[in-house]
């Protein structure tokens, strides 16, 4: 045995068949450990649900407010937990009075604690309890966590930021909203709903100042929330000069008679996308002279401007039954995109 084990490749061949059995017993171990763990806390949560659930669901319609239950160490996570599930559910007058009795155990104070020291899951979870408690002292440890580089933990502070008070809400992260590439437009425009009109002054007054992508993204905003722009803000997006990306943006947005001028003009310019956005902008403006220019555009080389054209068309008030077919038979190619878009319609 002294001989064999002596031999330097045995002796590494046993220690590494220790080693390989130490470490599968050391991952066993832990195993067992994190399922006993979870087991464990599932029972302390389903514990409290069956005291907190009752107390909560009272406090939300009873009128007359009764003295709570104090919480017992370790159990205000789990009380904002439970509250935050319950108040995404309800409105109003039941908000409320969840709210006083969050109030009521401290939870507030809790919540601003996590903000500042708990794990990323603490902290998403105190920033959404901030935001419906509207609790204006947590509004700095918001804006922070709203710059942090964590795109989930920074849009929700966001979130929270514009539930609290929404015209400061949008002042403060106006330069955020528009910077922050990795904010989905339609989430962040879901909760600027609250401050869509502080969002559209801010906007006008700053818009000369915005950088080309900070431009694009306000612009996209602005159709989100369904803002109307002034016709010279309008213009200034959709002056020559600006690049392709910006004017197909503000077009997207244009609806003011007062601007068809530009959009005529746009219409016939080089980058296929301002083509495409001036065909749809003149569905929503134009009159009975715009019906030729979108007839050209049904010639164009990049089928989106011939979508966008006989979509238009299609649609279009000023063009009767007898227009559409002498557009149909002018040319072949108008002929196969207006078919495609007609069969659209009527299977609509």
């Amino acid at each position: 045995m002294s001989r064999s084990l002596s031999d330097p490749y045995l002796l590494a061949a046993f220690w590494a068949g220790v080693v390989s059995v130490v470490l599968t017993l050391g991952v066993a171990v832990a195993i067992v450990s994190l399922r006993v763990r979870l087991r464990r806390e599932e029972r302390r949560w389903n514990r409290f649900l069956e005291v907190w659930r009752p107390i909560l669901m009272s406090a939300m319609v009873d009128r007359t407010p009764r003295a709570l239950a104090r919480l017992r160490p370790g159990q205000a996570r789990m009380f904002l937990r439970l509250w935050a599930y319950l108040h995404e559910s309800v409105r109003g007058e039941s908000a409320r009075r969840l709210d006083e009795a969050a109030r009521a155990v401290g939870a507030d104070r809790v919540a601003r604690k996590l903000l500042r020291w708990g794990s990323r899951d603490e902290k998403l979870l105190a920033i959404l309890c901030v935001g419906h408690l509207r609790d204006t002292q947590a509004r700095d440890d918001l804006l922070k966590l709203a710059a942090h580089p964590d795109g989930q933990l920074s849009v929700n502070a966001a979130r929270s930021l514009v539930q609290i008070d929404p015209l400061e809400g949008a002042q403060r992260l106006m330069h955020l909203i528009l910077g922050r590439g990795d904010w989905d437009v339609a989430r962040v425009a879901g909760f600027l709903t609250e401050a869509r009109e502080a969002f559209w002054l801010l906007l006008v007054k700053r818009i000369v100042e915005l950088k080309s992508e900070e431009l694009v993204r306000a612009l996209r905003f602005t159709d989100a929330l369904r803002l109307t722009l002034p016709a010279p803000t309008l213009r200034f997006a959709l002056a020559q000069g600006q690049p392709p990306e910006v004017v197909a943006a503000a077009l997207a947005t244009a609806a003011d008679r007062d601007v068809v001028e530009d959009v005529r003009r746009l219409a016939l310019h080089p980058d296929a996308r301002v083509r495409a956005g001036a065909a749809h902008a003149l569905g929503r403006m134009g009159g009975p002279q715009d019906v030729d220019l979108l007839a050209q555009l049904l010639g164009d080389a990049q089928w989106p401007v011939r979508l966008a054209a006989a979509q238009t068309i299609a649609n279009f008030p000023y063009v009767d039954t007898r227009k559409l077919e002498e557009l149909q038979n002018a040319s072949a190619g108008s002929h196969d995109i207006l078919r495609h878009v007609l069969a659209e319609l009527a299977a609509a």
